[in-house]
């Protein structure tokens, strides 16, 4: 989705350089972004508040709900879709590899 939308908003984002948590993946506040979201999937409480932080002196409060908002979004659909058995249809499945080897995602739980 964030490919896309960030491609409809005529900012592509850098996908690769956001999997691997480097610079700022060519979004506006997007070092800060990457920062929030690291910070969210991980368990260390300061952290999260320190970019949770600079993320608010960047983009403003709104912006630091709104994406906090999406990430607990995409963790709910996440849940909806592991608890029913949903799967991605087979015709996006060489899409879907792809991107998962470009995002390094095959290591999460979630990914089994």
């Amino acid at each position: 989705m964030l490919s896309w939308s960030s491609t409809e908003a005529g900012t592509p984002a850098d996908l690769a350089a956001i999997a691997d948590g480097e610079g700022d993946g060519g979004l506006p506040f997007g070092a800060e972004l990457v920062a929030f979201a690291e910070a969210i999937g991980g368990f260390d409480e300061a952290a999260l508040a320190a970019a949770r932080n600079r993320l608010t002196a960047a983009a403003g409060e709104a912006f630091m709900v709104d994406a906090a908002a999406v990430v607990a979004n995409f963790e709910m659909m996440t849940r909806v879709a592991d608890g029913t058995g949903a799967e991605f249809p087979a015709e996006t499945a060489v899409h879907r590899a792809a991107l998962d080897a470009r995002l390094d995602i095959g290591g999460f739980t979630s990914a089994r």
